[in-house]
């Protein structure tokens, strides 16, 4: 490079710079030994956002059993002082890096998806150890890989080098970064540690945990959790869940079990774990990870193993028994999408549901709304399969229910809000647009509950997206919706979709996004808007086959049709589009 490693590393530390300051301020506070809980409390209630992050994790599922915390002093006593620590460094990393923000070297979803997990099993390995602390050993995994961030940030072309070396070579990135920076991101990240003020047990064990070190270099503590990071890296890296950087071969999950020294039922429980820790935080920063990844992985694993023999034709039996239950499922809850939409005055409709499993967590919904009024409603609940259908059920029926009590969208929302946190688990939520249209087609009222914004397309080329302004239904008792006004011009239209639209992957990971969606709409502005849905989710299918296939798919049926195709884009696809056709 030309340059000096050690003034470059110095020089780095500096272009990161601190976390963003609350955050900062967070850990400081919390590694305090006289920290108050009030002064906590009035330092996180100044980020609104992460006071919302706080509570939400004190109520999931592995931490609030059958008692909600309703405020943030009774959340932040039952996470604890390193638990809040932990969560802080992790969110002021994520904002200083984020997973949906674009980078020419690392795919950042990937790399957070990786850390995360890293964080969850070394937590998990710690504590069925019963060595060292497992709140640490989680730090450690959220940590390890901020001097790769670092170097992403601000190596550019060097560290691109970097990365191709190691996957090439099928080696690791400490060897890599020394082979063409002369330093290893380890050797920053423990810098950056220091400068923001962290014990030095952690950042000597970011500093050596990709290198070989003697005995007395460093304290058992931390070698202890060196010892973790080591083992919950090879777990992830055996199950290709997220992507870290290095070129090193995962272990194959046959041999895992012999290389952590874990029984397979010690596998099993860590792969659990793994699952609902990783699905709880990576909500927190709004990242969309694949639910009971590990678990499915490691169960898909043992079949395979066991396909020969009486196990495996057992559970062919038991899957086919199981398949059958659920196509059933999927026809219960096909009748509970409208049969047909409703002809209106100066309005075209359309709309289709295309679940990735056999049911969906995704519904579209026309409501009798008091007064005589019409809305319309796109959902997505959080999940897959069986529980997110469950709870799209329930959402629908609370919706139907309470339409004929409140006119106003937002009013609606509100009630459906509260009825849901009151029957559902605190970690079971979904996103929700419910549109109330004109008697005459002139335009629409809406509230939308975090839901992925619709774009209205114009004719004369604008695009303008409806942003949403309220949590997510099921989260928050007493949350509010502020009600929007849009009015609609001949020709005008409108597209709301669910995640599953954009979010599509093709074989390089690269999401189909909102801007192919607007630019489909946009080519087929004037076709028939069931045929606008069916093209959009035909090009999404062939975003995800990629140049390669060959094969045609007909287009997805509008309400009321059946067929489902076989390419599965991974995501329920559901799409609800209208336009005004009156003068």
């Amino acid at each position: 490079m030309g340059t000096s490693s050690k003034y470059f590393v110095a020089d780095l530390v500096e272009e990161v710079g601190a976390l963003p300051t609350v955050a900062a301020q967070i850990v400081a506070l919390t590694g305090d030994p006289s920290c108050d809980i009030h002064d906590l409390c009035r330092l996180i209630q100044s980020d609104s956002v992460m006071t919302m992050r706080f509570l939400a994790l004190a109520n999931s599922a592995a931490l609030s059993g059958a008692h909600e915390a309703r405020d943030l002093r009774s959340a932040l006593v039952r996470l604890g002082l390193r638990r809040i620590r932990n969560v802080s460094l992790f969110m002021g990393m994520h904002d200083m890096a984020p997973s949906d923000r674009p980078s020419a070297q690392l795919d950042r979803k990937e790399f957070w998806k990786f850390s995360l997990a890293t964080a969850s099993a070394a937590q998990e390995l710690a504590r069925q150890d019963k060595a060292g602390n497992p709140d640490d050993a989680w730090l450690v995994g959220i940590l390890h890989g901020i001097g790769v961030l670092a170097l992403d940030q601000n190596a550019g072309i060097d560290f691109h080098e970097v990365l191709i070396r190691a996957r090439e070579h099928a080696i690791s990135l400490t060897e890599a970064e020394l082979e063409i920076l002369e330093f290893h991101h380890g050797e920053l990240g423990a810098r950056l540690l220091r400068q923001w003020g962290l014990p030095r047990v952690f950042s000597r064990a970011i500093d050596f945990y990709g290198e070989d070190f003697a005995e007395d270099e460093l304290d058992p503590e931390a070698r202890q959790l060196i010892h973790t990071l080591r083992s919950a890296i090879t777990f992830v890296r055996s199950f290709a869940f997220g992507a870290s950087g290095d070129g090193h071969q995962p272990v194959a999950l046959a041999d895992l079990s012999r290389a952590l020294d874990l029984p397979e039922s010690g596998l099993g429980e860590l792969a659990s774990r793994v699952d609902r820790e990783v699905g709880e935080l990576s909500r927190l920063v709004g990242l969309d990870l694949d639910g009971q990844h590990f678990g499915q992985t490691l169960e898909e694993s043992k079949r395979q193993t066991a396909r020969a023999g009486l196990e495996g034709f057992e559970d062919s039996l038991n899957r086919e028994k199981l398949e059958e239950e659920l196509a059933m499922a999927r026809q219960i809850q096909q009748h509970l999408l409208p049969a047909a939409l409703p002809t209106l005055p100066g309005l075209e409709l359309g709309a289709a549901n295309h679940p990735s499993l056999q049911v969906s967590g995704d519904y579209y919904d026309v409501l009798k709304i008091k007064g005589g009024l019409v809305g319309l409603v796109i959902a997505d609940v959080c999940g897959k399969g069986m529980p997110a259908a469950l709870l799209a059920s329930n959402l629908q029926a609370s919706l139907r229910a309470l339409a004929g009590v409140f006119p106003d969208p937002g009013a609606l929302l509100a009630a459906v809000n509260d009825a849901l946190c009151e029957n559902t688990p605190a970690d079971h939520f979904a996103t929700l647009f419910l549109a109330v249209l004109a008697p005459d087609g002139t335009g629409f009222r809406y509230a939308s509950a975090g839901h992925e914004p619709p774009l209205l397309l114009r004719p004369d080329g604008s695009c303008l997206a409806l942003k949403p302004a309220g949590t997510p239904l099921g989260m928050f008792p007493g949350a509010q919706y502020p009600v929007q006004e849009v009015p609609l011009g001949p020709g005008d239209l409108v597209a709301a979709y669910t995640d599953g639209i954009i979010e599509a992957l093709n074989g390089n990971r690269k999401e189909f996004g909102r801007e192919s969606l607007e630019q489909c709409c946009r080519a087929h502005f004037n076709s028939p808007c069931p045929d606008l849905i069916g093209t959009v989710v035909q090009t999404v299918r062939n975003h995800v086959e990629g140049p390669s296939s060959s094969q045609v798919e007909p287009p997805l049926a509008p309400a009321g049709a059946g067929g489902r195709p076989p390419v599965d884009p991974g995501d329920d696809l559901t799409m609800v589009v209208l336009r005004r056709t009156g003068g």
